[in-house]
């Protein structure tokens, strides 16, 4: 295992933001351009193209995205999710949002909850990466920097639903930001449809959870290459980072996922860490 303390002195080369900030600016102006033509390219038929409308349709209008909920072809995506998309692109910042919207489960209570903590973190996750952006970009001018050379701040927010049954909903709402990498994230919701709760790891596995989790953990780690476990912590105790605020989702078996965030268990080339976690042999 890795001594976290060497790992953390280790200097940083002055050319690696350039080299990064490049690279990300050529890959977002590549996805520009290629967007609409990848997907339009990708339909290859009357009928993807009739529901790539519809999506650009249930961004712009809501009173379209309501009315769709009627249309059968999109009927059952809006009871899941109901999303908008967000644009901004100027001389300091890209942006790029897609923030979603649970509807149809059934529990007003819990939608108008958890709906309205998405819209605020997203609100507030929006305007700071935006205030940040025009502070760096003030900051690269004001020390006599071009601001045609300046390379605009990427900021990302997307979703992806992970589960989806007639008792559960799980789903992971992300945000990226290119130049402060310490305000990208992700959000796990695991919904409980039938008692209106976001589920923890505790009601799922009980009282017992932390035992419960960080074993099935530790018996994944050791069957893992001598390489593999290199890249952990050497003082990692799995135990202390399993609690009711551990982050994981659903995956399509109904599974839980428990996920480490990057340099939580381990240093920085072995990225997000996830395990599927065993239940305990009855």
């Amino acid at each position: 295992m890795i001594d976290k303390r060497s790992y953390d002195s280790i200097e940083i080369p002055d050319n690696l933001n350039g080299v990064v900030r490049g690279a990300i600016a050529e890959g977002m102006a590549r996805r520009r351009r290629k967007r609409i033509v990848n997907l339009v390219r990708s339909a290859g038929s009357i009928a993807a193209v009739f529901s790539l409308c519809v999506i650009t349709a249930l961004n712009l209008s809501p009173s379209f995205a309501s009315a769709a909920c009627e249309i059968p072809v999109v009927g059952d995506l809006c009871r899941v999710f109901l999303f908008r998309e967000y644009h901004v692109e100027d001389e300091m910042k890209y942006v790029d949002a897609r923030i979603p919207q649970i509807e149809g489960t059934g529990k007003t209570g819990l939608e108008d909850r958890v709906n309205q903590e998405i819209q605020k973190v997203m609100r507030d996750c929006l305007a700071a990466g935006e205030e940040r952006a025009k502070d760096y970009y003030d900051a690269f001018v004001e020390t006599g920097g071009d601001p045609e050379d300046f390379n605009p701040v990427s900021i990302m927010i997307d979703y992806e639903t992970r589960y989806v049954s007639p008792a559960y909903l799980s789903f992971v709402v992300t945000q990226y930001e290119s130049r402060f990498s310490a305000y990208s994230g992700s959000l796990y919701y695991n919904l409980d449809l039938d008692s209106g709760r976001i589920i923890t790891l505790k009601d799922w596995f009980g009282p017992d959870y932390r035992r419960i989790v960080s074993e099935s953990i530790e018996a994944t780690i050791a069957g893992w290459s001598e390489e593999q476990r290199s890249l952990l912590w050497e003082d990692l105790s799995v135990m202390d980072l399993i609690s009711e605020n551990t982050n994981f989702y659903l995956n399509q078996d109904g599974q839980i996922v428990v996920v480490f965030e990057k340099y939580e268990a381990a240093c920085g080339a072995a990225g997000e860490l996830e395990f599927t976690i065993q239940p305990p042999e009855s």
